[in-house]
């Protein structure tokens, strides 16, 4: 590739799309003095939006974040810039400036606020497929087996998690079973020592009102049957040199499937779809598939760089009606659950406090179909430090956090880590949830169309009124306005309200225009209601 560039800079006159040059692309645009930019990166949510004060510098291609991403930037007064592959982005001096190296910088202008600028960029960037997930994702909490029995998951102890969540009075859901039911990475067949009898098993959590899935990756244990017989079939990845990808992840040394061959789909869905026949589970949790397990220069059959590689997974899960995925890139539009990528058990900008920024930034990027995470966290080894102590308030405040997003999840059992008075109240979390369930459904129903989020910056909904920053508040939808305590052991929250009328968690009229300081106990959800 040769070293010669193509700078471009907003006019007045919007931008078109420009040829992408034989090198780097540049595309700068001056930030206004009240301009505030939003998107990129899920897991970048903290450090959004930026302005004409920030000192930033981030790459999305590849996109090595463990969560979703886009080459996707709004701004508060309607422009926006995207690139399909991503790009780098620098905001210095006043100055923002995105490079891409692979195709071309899109920018323009739609109707001057970030709501504007969403729905402008979304006619360039994607098309919405009008399709969402079941509705159980939305109307109930989800289970996961992860944090109780973490790599010992096995029928009996399946069985017993599901068999408690019911004696608790929690109501049946999804119910995903994690990595370690499986033969071996890439031999997707129950292990048959944990699992004497899968079909059974599925048959009495159907019974019991749960769909159940299963947690699959698109690694393969290199030194297996299985990978010898994926190597001759042709399905693997090749690195730069043509050799077969061996690829370090969490849990070892693996290789990978190249998913840009309709082979290596037909290999795995003949797993996936036979333990659906076979045993009736519902669909799959698809870990992995992050672009940092893949190389722009891998010899892939279609030529995807890592990126691509990381859409394949994503479009691959697609085919399965109950799936959930963690990292994504540019699959926006489309019917796919978006877990936050896992979360530590604390207080801090790795635990509780990323769940809002990050959830907003979920949305604000086109993936509106998002869960935030365990609820007290997901990060495992949280709860294997040696100085581990669960912090009881922390895993209330986490679930009363989530209980107004458009999905909540479980995995420790709020039975079993917390005493009688927290457990009931998560349990009132996961009330609130079912109370609220058809409004979020009806919001998840018009994003499927839209595209647009379902919980929102409190800027997307109420612009010019100074509300920019605000990302420890969100929105759901236009109507409600969420206010979680983020904070131990604190007896009153400030909360911003925008003009208007508001009716409390209380059921007290306030007005809005003003930042109020509201009392509250660790039974306290803060939440208005416009009137």
């Amino acid at each position: 590739m040769q070293n010669e560039s193509t700078h471009l800079a907003w006019t007045d006159d919007q931008p078109e799309t420009a040829p992408a040059a034989n090198g780097q692309q540049l595309f700068s645009v001056t930030l206004e003095p009240d301009e505030y930019w939003y998107g990129l990166a899920v897991a970048q949510g903290l450090r959004f939006p930026l302005h004409s004060g920030s000192e930033y510098a981030f790459s999305v291609d590849p996109n090595l974040t463990n969560n979703q991403a886009a080459g996707w930037l709004l701004s508060s007064a309607g422009r926006y810039i995207c690139c399909p592959t991503g790009f780098d982005l620098k905001v210095k001096d006043g100055c923002l400036t995105v490079s891409s190296r692979k195709t071309a910088i899109c920018a323009g202008q739609g109707q001057p606020s970030l709501r504007g600028a969403f729905l402008a960029a979304r006619e360039r960037a994607f098309n919405p497929d009008g399709k969402l997930p079941p509705p159980l994702f939305f109307s109930r909490p989800q289970y996961n087996s992860w944090i109780e029995l973490m790599y010992n998951q096995n029928q009996t102890a399946i069985l017993a998690y599901a068999d408690q969540i019911i004696t608790h009075q929690y109501p049946a859901g999804m119910l995903m079973i994690d990595d370690g039911w499986a033969e071996d990475y890439g031999n997707w067949q129950f292990h048959s020592g944990r699992f004497p009898s899968p079909g059974q098993m599925v048959q009495q959590l159907h019974e019991a009102g749960f769909k159940v899935m299963l947690w699959v990756c698109p690694f393969i244990s290199a030194d297996s049957l299985t990978f010898r017989q994926a190597q001759a079939a042709g399905v693997l990845l090749r690195d730069r040199e043509g050799k077969t990808a061996i690829r370090p992840w969490w849990n070892g040394y693996s290789a990978v499937l190249d998913l840009s061959l309709s082979t290596a789909r037909d290999w795995l869905a003949r797993q996936l779809d036979r333990l659906m026949l076979d045993y009736g589970v519902d669909g799959f949790k698809f870990d992995a598939g992050d672009s940092e397990f893949y190389r722009d220069d891998d010899q892939s059959a279609a030529g995807l760089d890592a990126n691509g590689q990381c859409r394949q997974w994503a479009l691959f899960a697609e085919n399965y009606a109950c799936n959930e995925l963690r990292a994504c890139f540019d699959t926006r539009g489309r019917a796919l659950v978006q877990r936050l990528a896992d979360r530590n058990h604390s207080w801090t900008d790795s635990g509780l406090g990323s769940l809002i920024p990050n959830s907003l930034a979920q949305g604000i990027l086109g993936y509106p179909f998002s869960c935030p995470d365990m609820i007290g966290g997901g990060q495992y080894e949280s709860f294997l430090a040696d100085s581990f102590s669960l912090d009881q308030e922390l895993f209330v405040r986490y679930a009363q956090c989530a209980s107004l997003m458009p999905m909540m999840q479980l995995s420790a059992a709020p039975w079993r880590v917390l005493n009688q008075t927290n457990a009931a109240r998560c349990l009132a979390a996961v009330n609130l949830h079912e109370r609220w369930a058809g409004e979020i459904l009806r919001l998840a129903q018009e994003a499927a169309v839209s595209g647009e989020p379902i919980i929102r910056y409190l800027a997307y909904v109420f612009p010019d009124q100074g509300l920019e920053m605000i990302t420890d508040q969100f929105m759901l939808g236009d109507r409600l306005l969420v206010a979680p305590v983020l904070e131990p052991g604190v007896s009153e929250r400030a909360v911003r309200l925008p003009r208007g009328q508001w009716r409390d968690w209380h059921g007290q009229s306030v007005t809005g225009g003003q930042t109020i300081n509201v009392a509250v106990t660790l039974d306290d959800l803060p939440y208005f209601e416009r009137l």
